[in-house]
């Protein structure tokens, strides 16, 4: 008996180790690279302060919760920084496990268990290269000759761990991130010390997303929790000052994660309770897929208002009209099929073939703040709307006050 007492405590302890060892290994690198260049970059601090503040606007008037129904779709490229081991093997991942990681990305942002909400949002490995060249959307490159890289893989922005330069490794592969979201695929962050990180949405030549290859998976968190960030997301413990207290909730739209469905409590809150004095659903914030919680499995409504608001606004809103994956970004979900709207992209020139039950109907074009440009009413079965004074970008069409049929429209 004492000899099988003790092998269940050994066993109990390795086990805790592992434990420890994983949770060390779950930890996000993004909220380090932010704080380091709020405090230290004025231009950066200038363009997250401008994106807030067009983020929040969109959220508080809801526009972007009445443009719903539509499905943007996201080119995505993967750069496979290895160390020279064969295709399959080690960091130099297969190409089955990549495509497995972007649909398990996929499944929870459309929601597949239906837990959360439907994001609508997703993301295609690219089809053609930023030359018009076919492609799967993976780049392989060895990157052991990069000066500690192969020793402790990464090194963050602002980080003072010994891995290789980020932007040496980043230069080895990167598309235009106006056309494509840049995913790194990296052996190791700062020798295990993380195993993600993102950029939020400020743009930049290097703007994208780093994970490990361990943790480019079907089954991994890590994935959507960066995509998440890029997306201008925030852990839903932002505030918690490193899991000392509880975050301030005077205005769930600029405190914490800035979001109001998710209760701000403390990075290790994962229990049935939320010791936090927050309202709210807490499920919402224990098992969702941006906090640091074991079993995460949701996003909520208010952090699909925040992404779409997020990806209609500079500089992820040119990612809706690359053809990186062969075809416009935008897909229009319509229930009735009432109306089509063509040439898209458009020039100076759009035509509304609508259906005779339309005729009469008003019509709206709005902005990428949700502001009304263009007003009128569908006069024929084949109305022409003329475009020429509008700027280029992406464009909401409704008709009909009652039916709210909506289309996007790229004007060139």
């Amino acid at each position: 008996m004492k000899k099988s007492s003790r092998f269940i405590l050994l066993i109990t302890f390795l086990l805790f180790l592992q434990m420890q060892g994983m949770g060390q290994r779950t930890e996000c690198g993004t909220d380090y690279i932010h704080n380091h260049l709020m405090q230290t970059d004025s231009v950066y601090r200038k363009q997250i302060r401008l994106i807030e503040s067009q983020v929040e606007a969109r959220t508080q008037n809801h526009a972007n919760i009445e443009f719903g129904g539509t499905l943007y779709r996201i080119p995505v490229v993967v750069h496979v920084i290895h160390l020279g081991e064969p295709i399959g093997t080690a960091s130099n991942i297969s190409d089955i496990q990549i495509q497995q990681a972007v649909a398990g990305l996929n499944d929870r942002f459309r929601n597949v268990n239906g837990l959360g909400v439907d994001v609508e949002l997703e993301f295609c490995l690219a089809s053609k290269d930023p030359n018009g060249n076919s492609t799967n959307g993976i780049n392989r490159v060895n990157g052991s000759n990069v000066p500690n890289y192969s020793a402790n893989g990464i090194t963050p922005t602002g980080n003072t761990c010994s891995g290789a330069v980020e932007t040496a490794i980043k230069n080895l592969s990167r598309w235009p991130v106006s056309d494509y979201y840049n995913i790194w695929v990296v052996s190791e962050i700062c020798n295990g010390g993380f195993v993600g990180y993102a950029s939020y949405p400020v743009g930049g030549l290097y703007d994208g997303l780093v994970i490990v290859s361990t943790s480019m998976t079907s089954t991994s968190g890590t994935l959507p929790h960066e995509v998440g960030h890029g997306f201008f997301l925030y852990h839903t413990f932002n505030g918690d000052g490193g899991n000392i207290s509880c975050p301030v909730d005077t205005n769930c739209l600029i405190n914490g994660d800035r979001v109001c469905d998710t209760p701000p409590h403390k990075q290790g809150d994962c229990g049935t309770t939320n010791p936090c004095p927050s309202a709210g659903v807490w499920n919402n914030s224990r098992y969702n897929y941006m906090a640091y919680c074991p079993l995460v499995n949701r996003f909520t409504q208010g952090q699909k208002d925040r992404i779409r608001a997020t990806v209609i606004v500079a500089p992820r809103a040119s990612l809706l009209t690359s053809v990186g994956c062969g075809a416009i970004g935008i897909k229009e979900i319509s229930s009735k099929n009432m109306f089509s709207v063509f040439p898209n992209p458009a020039k100076n020139v759009i035509n509304v073939r609508a259906d005779i039950t339309l005729l009469g109907s008003a019509y709206m074009v709005y902005d990428n703040r949700g502001k009304i440009i263009l007003k009128g009413k569908i006069t024929s079965e084949n109305t022409i709307i003329e475009l020429g004074g509008l700027s280029e970008g992406v464009y909401l069409f409704r008709v009909g006050e009652g039916l709210k049929q909506t289309f996007k429209v790229i004007k060139e």
